[in-house]
């Protein structure tokens, strides 16, 4: 079924179970720093119809989020990880 076919009934019982869904999670499921635990997204808050990632905050595919590029940073530093160079980066030497 592709939601954008479906009918106006079938549309308000899918709303009607997500909420019923989300009603049944006893965690939110934000998805925070991996650095400093800010929240980068929070899932049960969207933007329009997607959630928004913050400002200026930087996804590594496969490994989790970080708030800024300084956190990414510090988190390569600390723990000795150097994520994929890239030349565009300011402190890329």
């Amino acid at each position: 079924m592709r939601l954008d076919k479906i009918t106006p009934g079938q549309r308000s019982r899918f709303a009607a179970h997500c909420a019923d869904q989300k009603a049944k999670r006893k965690f939110s499921l934000p998805i925070t720093c991996m650095a400093c635990d800010r929240v980068v997204l929070d899932l049960d808050t969207l933007a329009g119809d997607r959630a928004q990632l913050a400002a200026g905050a930087v996804g590594i595919p496969f490994f989790g989020h970080f708030c800024s590029q300084g956190c990414a940073n510090a988190f390569e530093r600390d723990y000795g990880i150097l994520f994929k160079p890239d030349a565009n980066r300011p402190d890329f030497v």
